[in-house]
Order: structure tokens, then C-alpha cells, then sequence
């Protein structure tokens, strides 16, 4: 026996330290697979921003409007404190001529405008805002009077007449009002669409942007054109193109003529979830990054249509029955936050250089805008009309969407540069997306996946000087002040991030931002 424990012994000494050093050689692995590094290459530079949709509520605007003038000054002051909070940087202001200052035709077939009535000093209200916090406008219409129902046949955007009277109305507001916020225009809304008033009709379109971008210089006025606004997932068969190549004959016909490139989607959840989102647009950024224009979603959403989530969502419905077949319900729930935000992040990954959420306020628009109470398209952050519309002042608080895109508009600066983790496939599940502007930087984390990510997170953000200011948003609670904005839950040193020793534990379906950007 004394001889066989003898053995057994002289056995474990030769087995221990081989163990000792298998556990060495994994940890080392681990160690390895477990730092994130952020590149020092930017994906895109020159950032525009994030932003939103935001509508001057043309059901609500006037006494004389569908539902009388319900978006008071109070009303909007709420609204601009909740951006005070947000800093969209770009708004997307797309308007009907009918809508504002088109009056009709005289007898001669010219348009009648008036551009001091109570629906610009609508318009007006929203741009004052823009153009004292310096927020990069694109401003346009949804389609022209005569597609909207208006008397007059203008009813083509290639119509000089339409072409005229809104030069001269973005002339009013640019160069009598002062508005040089605006930078960019849109001449009508998802022009590839059948739902659209040129219903793919290519030739119509390209006219028409020729005819404004000569109309503007003759006018002096310094806008350039934010083209196609196609949804490029989308292929209307009475086109000579496809969404995506609507894409590709814009900038081989008009790239001379175009400031930006501006794409629309709104993504099944699944689409996104499992990161085909980042790969489609990764595709139509390389198409164009060969202009050094920037590239941007003009309209961005998620839809739950498919599947399990969509028998899921069809389960909502009946707990809003205000609200149109056009609408979003899960913005009432944490879910969103997460979804629009990995939609988000992956689009500034795919080399995009900023996004406007569609939309900012459930007040702004009804199916068909007919104002109808009944039929609200339910997509925003808040409804400023709850009360007034719905008998409900709990429609008017903020919803959990807005902790994660206020976050993404706010700490993501113009002008930065924007970069992408090296080892990235180390962490499936898991979108990382960083910004860097001299000392300036924020970093976004979203894990998409059903399992815990811990690892430690390393990048040159410029300066050991200026710690991080690190925001959480989990399932099991997010922290906010007494107006619903956000706060930062803890603190991270500059200098762990630098030498990759800031340790990260991101629980499933959650999302933290890092940012050393302080703004008042």
C-alpha cells in the first residue's frame, strides 16, 4: 500500500505542474479574448450628428387648423426644454406648401403665398429653436400641393411654378428671417415609393433636383440638395430603378449637385437583432464613400412585423386604440430603447455619419395627415397633446427611448470621428461604437445577445486628464432626475481606459454609454 501511495504521489507531482501550466495557458486566452480595443482607425470622420424628425404640427398650429391652436407657446417650451436635454444635432423638417404658405392659383395659374400667416410663425417657432442652439436643418416637403389635394394642378416636382414659389419662401425664411441653420433641401419625401407623389417616376425626380439646385444659386441662397430620401430597402415596380439603385444613379448623375447622401429605413426587429442591419448599410456607405459626402439616415425606425415578435406587438394593439396602423407601440416600453438604439449604433458602425429618429412628438402627425384624433401615428418620445387629445396627461411624460437616443444625440459631437472596435469578433452580440474629437470622447456599448459580457475595454481617448461619466440602461432599472432626463450611474478613470484595465460587466439586452463631455 505504502509503496502504491508513494506512486500516486510521484504521479500528482508530475500532473500538478502541468495543470499549473494549462491553467496559466487559458487564462492567458482569456485575458487575450477579453479586452475590447477600439481602433485608432476611423470608420467615417466629419460627423453630422444625430438627431430627429420633428414636424411644426400642422393639426395644432392655428385656430383655423383641424384641431385649433393647441400647441401653444407653453406646449412648445416643454417640448424645447426635454431638446435642451437631447441636443439633436440635425433636424429633419419636412412640410406641405398647402400646408403653410400656398393659397392656390389666380386666374393665371400662378401661386398665391402668404408667408406672415399663423402657420409659418409655426415653422418659425421650431426654427428660432435650431437656429439659437446650431442645429443643422434639412428642410423640405413631403410632397407638392396638388398630391395632397390642393387646387391648382401643381402637382410635379419638376413644376417651375412649385420650383418658384418654394424658392421663394425658403428665400423669405433664409435670408428675411435669418435662418441659416438650414444648410440642407429635400425636395419631396421617399421619392422611389408608390405611396410617393412621384411614384418612382426618376426622370420627374431628377428634373426637379436639377431645377432647384439652378434655382438656388440664382437665388443666392447657400443650401445644397439632401438626395434621393429613398427607402433603399424598398423597389417599386413602376421604377426604372431599384431603392438601391436610386442610390447608386444619384451620385453617378447628380453627385455634383448633391451635399448629402440621405437614405430611409425602418428595419424589422430581427433584422436588426442579428446584426444584418450594420452589413446591408455597410454596403450602401462604401458605395458612396467615394464622394467624401456624408451619408445619412433622414428617416430611421424598427418595426416588429414578423415572427414571434410580431405576434407579440399585435398584442398591443388593443391597449391603443387611438393609435394607427402607422405607429410604434413598443416606444411605451424598455424594449425600444434597446432596438432603436442598436439600429442606431449599427448604422454609425456601417460608416453613417448621422440619423434623425422618426419622430419626435405623437402631436405631429395623423394617417394621411387629416387629423384625425383616432388615427395618431404613434412613434414619438412624448404626445405634448395627451390631455388635450386623449384625456390622458401620462401620454405627455417622456418615454425609455429617449434615455438612449438623447444619450447618442447629446455626447456624439459633430465633427468627430468615428470608430469601430479591432477585435469585434471576439464578442458576437455585442455593437461597440466610439467618437473622438480632439480630448473629447464617447463611447457606446449595446449588448444585443441573451448572455452577460464581461471584459475589460481599451481605447486612446486622447487625455488620462478628463474622467468618464458612464450611463446604464437595464432591464432592471436605468437612473433619471425628476424630468425623466438621464443620469450617470457611476464613473470611469481616463487613464484605465487608456491602458485597458476599465473592466466592463454588460448585462443581456442592455446598453451603457461612456462619455468625458461635459455640457451645461
Amino acid at each position: 500500500r505504502r509503496q502504491r501511495q508513494m506512486c500516486i504521489r510521484d504521479r500528482m507531482n508530475k500532473v500538478i505542474p502541468l495543470i499549473a501550466m494549462l491553467l496559466l495557458f487559458c487564462t492567458a486566452c482569456v485575458e487575450k479574448k477579453s479586452t475590447l480595443i477600439i481602433s485608432d482607425q476611423p470608420v467615417s470622420a466629419n460627423f453630422m450628428g444625430n438627431g430627429v424628425e420633428w414636424s411644426a404640427y400642422p393639426h395644432g398650429d392655428s385656430p383655423e387648423a383641424e384641431w385649433g391652436y393647441l400647441m401653444t407657446d407653453e406646449k412648445l417650451q416643454k417640448v424645447c426644454s426635454r431638446l435642451d436635454y437631447m441636443k439633436p444635432r440635425m433636424v429633419r423638417l419636412m412640410d406641405v406648401a398647402g400646408w403653410r404658405y400656398f393659397k392656390g392659383v389666380d386666374t393665371k395659374g400662378n401661386p398665391i403665398v402668404d408667408f406672415e400667416c399663423a402657420e409659418v410663425k409655426m415653422v418659425c417657432k421650431l426654427l428660432d429653436y435650431c437656429q439659437k442652439n446650431g442645429i443643422t436643418v434639412l428642410i423640405g416637403d413631403y410632397g407638392v400641393p396638388g398630391f395632397w389635394g390642393y387646387k391648382g394642378k401643381v402637382d410635379r416636382v419638376d413644376d417651375p411654378r412649385y420650383v418658384d414659389m418654394t424658392i421663394r419662401y425658403l428665400s423669405y425664411l433664409i435670408k428675411e428671417r435669418g435662418y441659416d441653420c438650414i444648410k440642407y433641401y429635400i425636395i419631396t419625401n421617399e421619392p422611389n415609393g408608390t405611396w410617393a407623389c412621384t411614384n418612382g417616376d426618376w426622370e420627374q425626380w431628377k428634373r426637379g433636383v436639377s431645377m432647384f439646385a439652378e434655382g438656388f444659386k440664382a437665388a443666392g441662397l447657400p443650401l445644397e440638395m439632401s438626395a434621393p430620401d429613398v427607402v433603399e430597402m424598398s423597389d417599386n415596380p413602376a421604377s426604372e430603378y431599384t431603392g438601391r439603385q436610386w442610390v447608386e444613379q444619384t451620385m453617378i448623375q447628380l453627385d455634383s449637385i448633391v451635399g448629402n447622401y440621405n437614405i430611409h429605413c425602418y428595419a424589422d426587429a430581427y433584422f436588426v437583432r442579428d446584426g444584418r442591419f450594420q452589413k446591408h448599410h455597410k454596403e450602401v456607405a462604401d458605395i458612396l464613400k467615394t464622394t467624401g459626402k456624408p451619408v445619412i439616415f433622414g428617416e430611421i425606425g424598427v418595426l416588429y412585423k414578423t415572427g414571434e415578435l410580431g405576434e407579440e406587438y399585435k398584442k398591443l394593439l388593443p391597449q391603443k386604440p387611438f393609435a394607427s396602423e402607422d405607429s410604434q407601440l413598443y416606444v411605451y416600453d424598455y424594449v425600444y430603447g434597446i432596438d432603436a438604439a442598436d439600429a442606431l449604433i449599427q448604422s454609425m458602425k456601417a460608416g453613417f455619419q448621422g440619423a434623425s429618429a422618426w419622430m419626435l412628438d405623437d402631436a405631429m402627425h395623423t394617417i394621411g395627415d387629416l387629423g384625425d384624433k383616432n388615427q395618431l401615428k404613434v412613434w414619438g418620445f412624448w404626445n405634448s397633446l395627451g390631455t388635450e387629445l386623449l384625456n390622458d396627461e401620462k401620454e405627455e411624460e417622456i418615454r425609455p427611448w429617449f434615455f438612449t437616443w438623447s444619450l447618442m444625440c447629446r455626447y456624439f459631437l459633430p465633427g468627430m470621428e468615428i470608430f469601430n472596435p479591432e477585435n469585434e469578433e471576439l464578442f458576437p452580440n455585442l455593437r461597440v461604437v466610439a467618437g473622438r474629437k480632439g480630448e473629447d470622447a464617447t463611447i457606446a456599448l449595446l449588448n444585443a445577445g441573451d448572455s452577460t459580457y464581461t471584459f475589460r475595454l481599451k481605447m486612446n481617448v486622447g487625455s488620462s486628464k478628463q474622467d468618464f461619466a458612464v450611463y446604464s440602461y437595464t432591464q432592471t432599472g436605468y437612473k433619471t432626475d425628476e424630468n425623466s432626463f438621464p443620469v450617470a450611474e457611476s464613473v470611469a478613470r481616463a487613464k484605465d481606459l487608456l491602458s485597458g484595465e476599465e473592466e466592463i460587466k454588460i448585462l443581456p439586452r442592455s446598453f451603457k454609454l461612456y462619455t468625458n463631455i461635459k455640457i451645461d
